[in-house]
């Protein structure tokens, strides 16, 4: 392997971590923390508290969530060490795990999967709902399966405080705020209640903005409405059952994608989800301790469904003029219905070991895009000279996904001092595509018999040890592989791409990956530091490549990629008081193509943040100056342009009414100024076509206020 410049500073930083000693607990609840309390995680598959696994954790918790008042939970993850913010404008973001977003990095809500696409699947959710966000950072396959190649995102959402044993109430909570950069007002109203056993929350909430404003100008179609309403029921008979109904309901309006020649500036393609609703429905039973043997059971069943209308309207111009050759006008329907369930259960075999073992089941239907279509054709005149109208059909066949998982992790302590982690999981994926309907019938003639299903079996291990040195420093080394089923997108769907076509590809093969990473870690009640080093090794990668289909330049996803990521990440936290610390943390990310010699795409600039978080030692208020540093990023692959570093400036306060007075509600009050200098700048994984050639500017300035008020019940 060729190590360049970037690596070898990546290699001698972390070296010097080591040496150093700066370093600090592999399972961070993030640079916002202020208190040191256990953080319990589902990442293992059973409920363990997050600071004995030797794997790279990372929890951020609700009040984090509300103080920095992030419009979607990509927002909200801004502060971990490896993970940066991808955006598509307005609404829509997903974070980069480690140089790898979307489908290489899955969301789950609940320990379930999310419908759809990463980029809508973040911006559903409101961040108010949110009770905590556990990330991973590295393969999760051996836990969770396909797709989790750089790490996975588990939002845990909020329910009421178990009834059993306890006597019945209720209180509420009252979440608001705005956003001046957007003019975003946003609201959600909680109920919940406990006692006798059972336990309720239910809850709604709405987000309305308009376009962004950026230092040059409104970004436009940029604008969004959102709304969500969801329930969590529970019931527990014993102190150790609990059985739970959940539901959640989303939805978002008249959310524009920003396209065209950059942003801010005229659109040429002007596209709105209006709307784009999930629903998802879950029952599950969970059991702990039930004998000396058993700590846990547990299964659920659920059904999510997606219903996705696009209204997009594209204009083309003669070459050199501004003046409309074609506007073309599509309403397209894209509906996914998804199911799933698990079983699960851990055995204690004895004081220092226990075993995890349970399967998984998921079935997607991606029924057939509809479309409705209306083509006007202009002369350079201005004069409409032809129009063609398709009337509403279905364009594409349905397609179907069905994966089964069986997985076993063993969780051992071998000694005071050494802690070892081994998972090993097999899944099978199975793809296949019905007949028809194919809008265009050149897509028809690459299916046959042979490749209109498939069935993919991998195989995936994870290896993690943690020893300590001492009560207050350990050393982590973690070994894994990965992989990426082909999903039905990548596989099946096709589309005219301008003078050519996307070509689906049926004989796609899943992407693999090896992974391995070291890390030290040296955590007291006064200091916490944090370095850790991996690399990951990916081959078979899903690569659009270029081709000629049908006397027509096209592209087609082909298993034609082999790459290297490399990375850096550090953290630190120096008490300066009992609520009061400094903190310094960020990230080097280098992709390599090994077969091209070229930069992976869309990887972002080193980034670090530093600030002083100041609370005062009741807790009535803080007040918290940062400043992220952003670095150029030169290493651009080869359909990219070069983009400049940048320094923003933020400042967060707030009041905890409560705690100046017993006889004040329980209520918070938030307020932040963000690129508090108006800065004008863009990130390297902005996006934009063709790559991130074409300037997308982030934010402006902007003034945020929130409040958070509970009473009763939800006082807990």
């Amino acid at each position: 392997m060729i190590f360049n410049t970037q690596l070898s500073r990546l290699s001698g930083l972390f070296l010097f971590f080591l040496i150093s000693f700066s370093v600090h607990s592999q399972v961070s609840d993030s640079i916002l923390s202020i208190s040191s309390d256990e953080v319990l995680v589902s990442a293992t598959r059973n409920l363990t508290v997050a600071d004995r696994l030797p794997l790279n954790i990372d929890v951020v918790n609700q009040r984090q969530i509300i103080e920095s008042q992030p419009v979607s939970p990509t927002e909200a993850l801004q502060y971990v060490p490896g993970v940066t913010r991808q955006s598509d404008g307005g609404l829509a973001s997903t974070p980069i795990i480690r140089g790898l977003s979307r489908e290489r990095a899955p969301i789950l809500i609940d320990g379930n999967p999310f419908v759809g696409g990463r980029i809508r699947s973040y911006g559903l959710i409101d961040p108010f709902q949110i009770e905590q966000i556990e990330v991973i950072k590295g393969p999760a396959s051996a836990f969770w399966g396909s797709d989790a190649v750089s790490g996975l995102v588990n939002i845990v959402t909020r329910k009421a405080e178990n009834g059993y044993g306890k006597a019945f109430k209720v209180g509420s909570s009252l979440y608001g705020g705005y956003h001046t950069v957007n003019s975003m007002y946003r609201g959600r109203l909680e109920v919940e209640g406990r006692g006798n056993g059972f336990d309720f929350l239910i809850g709604g909430g709405i987000r309305n903005a308009g376009n962004t404003a950026t230092p040059e100008g409104d970004i436009e179609n940029s604008q969004f409405e959102s709304n969500n309403v969801d329930f969590n029921l529970g019931y527990s008979w014993a102190a150790n059952h609990r059985l739970e109904l959940s539901g959640k309901y989303y939805q978002n309006k008249n959310a524009g994608f920003p396209g065209g020649l950059g942003a801010p500036g005229p659109p040429r393609v002007d596209r709105r989800f209006d709307p784009d609703t999930q629903r998802g429905i879950n029952l599950s039973y969970e059991g702990r301790n039930i004998s000396d043997k058993v700590e846990m059971i547990g299964a659920r069943l659920f059904f999510k469904r997606q219903d996705l209308h696009i209204s997009q309207t594209t204009n083309i111009f003669f070459p050199m003029t501004m003046n409309a050759n074609r506007i073309i006008n599509a309403e397209l329907d894209v509906d996914v219905p998804f199911m799933g369930a698990k079983f699960f259960g851990t055995l204690r075999q004895s004081e220092k070991a226990k075993l995890s073992i349970g399967v998984d089941f998921l079935r997607e239907h991606r029924i057939g895009t509809h479309r409705d279509l209306n083509i006007q054709i202009f002369n350079p005149m201005g004069m409409m000279v032809n129009e063609i109208n398709r009337p509403f059909t279905q364009i594409q066949p349905d397609s179907y996904s069905t994966s089964l998982g069986l997985f076993a992790i063993e969780e051992l302590t071998l000694s005071d001092k050494l802690n070892l982690l081994i998972a090993t999981r097999i899944d099978n994926v199975s793809t296949s595509i019905e007949d028809g309907p194919f809008d265009i019938a050149a897509i028809e003639t690459i299916y046959n018999s042979d490749n209109t299903s498939d069935s993919d079996l991998a195989l995936s291990g994870n290896i993690g040890l943690k020893y300590s040195l001492s009560e207050a420093f350990n050393i982590k080394a973690n070994v894994a592989n990965s992989f990426r089923g082909t999903d039905l997108f990548s596989k099946y769907h096709f589309t005219a791409v301008g003078a050519g076509f996307l070509v689906p590809n049926p004989d796609l093969d899943p992407e693999r990956g090896v992974f391995y990473e070291l890390s030290a870690n040296y955590k007291t009640k006064s200091l916490t530091l944090e370095a850790a080093f991996y690399q990951n090794f990916l081959n078979n990668l899903f690569v659009a490549t270029d081709l000629t289909f049908a006397d027509s330049p096209s592209i087609q996803f082909r298993n034609v990629g082999e790459a290297t990521i490399t990375g850096l990440e550090w953290n630190a936290k120096a008490s300066i008081g009992t609520l009061s610390y400094v903190f310094l943390s960020g990230a080097m990310i280098n992709g390599n193509n090994d077969i091209t010699d070229n930069p992976l795409p869309a990887m972002p600039a080193m980034q670090s943040w530093l600030g002083v978080h100041y609370r005062d030692a009741n807790n009535r208020f803080f007040v918290q100056p940062e400043v992220l540093f952003v670095g150029e990023q030169n290493d651009a692959a080869p359909n990219e342009i070069v983009t400049p570093g940048y320094t923003i400036l933020n400042i967060k306060a707030g009041l905890n009414l409560h705690q100046f007075s017993d006889q004040m509600p329980h209520a918070s009050i938030i307020a932040s100024v963000t690129n508090l200098t108006d800065k004008t700048y863009r990130s390297h994984v902005s996006r934009g076509a063709p790559g991130n050639q074409n300037v997308f500017l982030e934010p402006g300035r902007s003034i945020n206020l929130s409040f958070v008020t509970r009473f009763g019940a939800a006082v807990h």
